[in-house]
């Protein structure tokens, strides 16, 4: 196997990681503990969308051999279990809300609110862990050259 097509086999692997550092743990910190938080938290979802809409359509068009194109599939499919956790966590907040909005005291609706964000939020953050963990190991087996079981 050439050099060439490792790389390229862990290139897919190095952007979903890029994606997960700078998208889901920096800048939702960056704009959590700063005052610009819908333009960092904007910034984070396009950059993200951006990403995963270039892995999809990479994945779609790939023309190249076996093992490369393999290493993009198992990426695209990580993504998949990204969307997952978020539609769960969107649940979370989408319940947390309605129950919030049950509450005739303004001050109980937004301790509520802040709960379920919490809570909310927490799926999402072990995803984003474990997905950086998962594509650590398939961008080894990328270098060496190894398929993903």
């Amino acid at each position: 196997m050439m050099k060439d097509e490792k790389h390229r086999a862990g290139y897919a692997h190095e952007m979903v990681m890029m994606n997960l550092a700078v998208f889901h743990l920096l800048l939702p910190v960056a704009a959590l503990s700063s005052g610009y938080i819908i333009i960092l938290l904007s910034l984070a979802l396009i950059g993200s969308a951006v990403m995963i809409f270039w892995l999809a359509y990479k994945v779609r068009n790939i023309d190249d051999v076996e093992f490369v194109k393999t290493h993009w599939k198992l990426a695209w499919k990580r993504y998949q279990l990204l969307f997952i956790t978020y539609a769960i966590s969107t649940v979370i907040m989408l319940l947390g809300w309605m129950l919030a909005s049950l509450q005739a005291d303004h001050n109980m609706f937004n301790i509520m609110l802040v709960v379920f964000s919490r809570i909310a939020a927490a799926p999402l953050v072990l995803m984003v862990l474990v997905l950086f963990v998962m594509e650590t190991t398939s961008l080894t087996q990328a270098k060496q050259g190894l398929l993903p079981k």
